[in-house]
């Protein structure tokens, strides 16, 4: 799909109804979602999807990517858990 994943420095753990996803790059939350989202359309993920698409394809920041992966899943309503909050 992608020639290059961008690996976070912090994984991000998402605990939700009977699922937990540990997602530790931006290939991982690009997977995430577009499989496992259970809001598609929702502004954050949006944003995210598209974050995760560039930080793909561009030199960006990988944690630009993360920040905006931890904000889809708070309006997901998935717990997130991580040594940081961002």
């Amino acid at each position: 799909m992608f020639a290059t994943d961008r690996l976070w420095d912090e994984a991000v753990v998402l605990e939700g109804d009977q699922r937990v996803l540990r997602v530790q790059s931006t290939r991982d939350a690009l997977l995430c979602l577009k499989n496992h989202w259970p809001i598609e359309d929702g502004p954050a993920a949006l944003t995210a999807k598209s974050a995760c698409e560039q930080g793909l394809t561009r030199d960006d920041d990988p944690a630009f990517a993360r920040r905006a992966f931890i904000e889809a899943a708070k309006e997901a309503d998935f717990r997130v858990n991580s040594w940081t909050s961002a």
